[in-house]
């Protein structure tokens, strides 16, 4: 009786323990309506992966890493962040990279490694005279090898080597960017880059296009280069860049995928931010009557929380294609709760009958399109994947006036090209240009 007694207080202890444990969700992240519900990763996800990190080691980089900078906050959170994942067990490996790939940790932990980078300690690792990203990236691609997320520290201020012709100097650096991006693509169709924008205090020497030293400039971009298999970049994405994004320095970020997006979910609004009247038969638009001011005008609301784009870019119209010269976008806007917060008007409340319509559906965006006179032709729209439109504000042909031009203290030399040349190679791997096209029809 007494072993009988003990036994089943025990079995009660183990069904709670393994009760709580598989409560646990492997993938809690944000997602886009900034809630934190457990997001289940892909199930290819490995269990453990690596994070290479790699700094540009070159003279223009020295500013940045001169005693206590920005720069090396968001690295000392970056390094943080990959020590305490969860979700995968990572390892961290460090290099500094130039004409010579250097492995290091100066000798520390890897979360001290921010505290012990300084020009002293990168003086004599490669030739810091030049750089040329297009053998950078190649480097790098080249050792992206297994489960690797590859994280790219870099002004990437472009400055080949004895390099007399400008234009065409520029021109090699797309066509060879893309070339390495080709070949890595072929080996790893999966994978994706990501680039993030930031800015950090300088204290050092830039160099120019004529490579002549400057002093005085206190200011300047810089860039990371993140470069990973699809399910590993989802996790940086929602557990490391979210931590990232939130310094001070943070700008803007850039998506470079060949994966295409098929059956986007999206709902049409018959009672919510519209001007006329229409029904809604499945995915079909019927115009009941013309509104007697104004172009017809109705809202789509379409989920795209599985499309691992930022909202700055999915509210740009710019970044839409319509098929129909008829339409027109007049707003984006973000589905939050019972309200459509748009980019451009009032947070607007949805009917009631669209919350019913709605009820066991999810929704994060929402589309307002309005068309002029009689429509004659279906709705057909896609979102373009392009180059957002904040790296050709970041890019610079001239550098030369750099000391007295504020603006151009915010550039980067180079920098659209090198970009062009990743952009066309995963356009052209994916075979189109679009990650969703969805067509609605019109009766």
């Amino acid at each position: 009786m007494k072993k009988h007694r003990f036994f089943l207080p025990l079995l009660l202890i183990l069904f709670v323990v393994a009760s709580c444990k598989s409560d646990h969700v492997r993938g809690s992240s944000t997602n886009k309506d900034g809630s934190t519900e457990p997001a289940p990763l892909p199930p290819d996800t490995p269990l453990d992966a690596t994070v290479k990190i790699y700094f540009e080691n070159t003279l223009s980089m020295d500013g940045y890493i001169n005693g206590n900078t920005a720069f090396k906050d968001v690295f000392r959170d970056l390094l943080v962040a990959v020590d305490n994942e969860d979700d995968i067990d990572l390892k961290t490996e460090f290099y500094l990279i130039n004409d010579k790939l250097t492995p290091t940790n100066f000798g520390v932990d890897n979360i001290k490694i921010s505290e012990k980078l300084s020009p002293n300690s990168t003086a004599n690792e490669g030739n810091k005279g030049s750089s040329n990203f297009e053998e950078i990236l190649n480097a790098v691609l080249q050792n992206q090898e297994g489960d690797v997320i590859s994280v790219i520290m870099a002004d990437f201020i472009y400055s080949p080597e004895e390099e007399p012709d400008v234009p065409s100097a520029l021109n090699k650096l797309r066509t060879y960017t893309q070339n390495a991006f080709l070949k890595a693509g072929k080996q790893n169709p999966d994978l994706v880059t990501r680039i993030y924008g930031f800015s950090s205090d300088f204290k050092g020497t830039y160099y120019d296009i004529n490579n002549k030293g400057l002093s005085g400039i206190t200011t300047r971009p810089y860039y990371y280069f993140v470069i990973a298999p699809a399910n590993l970049m989802g996790v940086f994405t929602n557990n490391i860049a979210s931590q990232l994004k939130k310094a001070p320095g943070y700008h803007n970020e850039a998506l470079f995928t060949s994966a295409n997006f098929e059956n986007i979910p999206t709902e049409i609004l018959t009672a919510t931010a519209n001007n006329g009247r229409i029904k809604a038969r499945g995915r079909d638009i019927e115009v009941v009557s013309y509104p007697k001011r104004g172009g017809l005008e109705f809202t789509v609301l379409i989920n795209l929380d599985e499309l691992p784009v930022d909202d700055k870019y999915l509210l740009d119209e710019a970044n839409y294609k319509l098929a129909n010269p008829q339409f027109t976008i007049k707003d984006i806007g973000i589905v939050k709760g019972k309200n459509i917060d748009f980019r451009d008007q009032d947070v607007i409340k949805m009917d009631p009958s669209t919350l019913v319509s709605i009820s066991n559906k999810k929704f994060t965006h929402a589309i307002l399109f309005k068309a002029e006179g009689m429509v004659s032709e279906d709705l057909k729209f896609a979102l373009k994947k392009r180059i957002p439109t904040w790296i050709n504000r970041a890019h610079s042909d001239d550098d030369r006036q750099i000391r007295n031009d504020s603006l151009e203290k915010t550039k980067t030399f180079g920098f659209g090209h090198l970009v062009e040349g990743v952009s066309q190679a995963y356009n052209r791997q994916s075979g189109n240009d679009e990650y969703f096209n969805i067509t609605i029809p019109v009766k």
